[in-house]
């Protein structure tokens, strides 16, 4: 019999992570409280607000929301870039693909699409094309 480790992630909020850390993030002050009741770090909370939820709706999706935001943290993109490349409809592993290619977020928005330059493509300098395939990032 399989045994399994539980992969739990702890909360972005690290102990020494203050208020700072919410203001970083944008989060609303009135907010925090609420978010911090159901044991939300900033970055899990902002995540959850950015997909449509609040404090009072999140409390019966904790298990996925928090899921969610793991994967960005183990990724090392529990930031306020790691936000942006989720509001921008990418999984954590593939915005971290697109990272190490030195492409940003909205290149990669555009890139997404099927064959696309990058890079310079005046002056005779280099370029280089990627093909991305639609149906594996879904």
């Amino acid at each position: 019999m399989r045994q399994f480790r539980d992969k739990r992630v702890p909360a972005v909020d690290e102990p020494g992570a203050g208020a700072e850390r919410w203001e970083e993030f944008g989060v609303d002050p009135s907010d925090v409280p609420g978010w911090k009741a159901l044991g939300f770090g900033p970055f899990e909370a902002l995540m959850a607000h950015g997909d449509g939820f609040t404090p009072t709706f999140a409390v019966d999706y904790r298990r996925q929301l928090s899921k969610t935001a793991a994967s960005w943290t183990c990724a090392g993109l529990g930031t306020p870039e790691g936000l942006r490349w989720h509001r921008a409809g990418f999984a954590a592993k593939e915005a971290t693909r697109w990272r190490s290619l030195g492409v940003d977020v909205e290149a990669a928005r555009a890139l997404r699409a099927g064959y696309h330059r990058v890079g310079p493509t005046s002056e005779g300098t280099s370029t280089r094309r990627i093909r991305v395939r639609r149906s594996s990032y879904g």
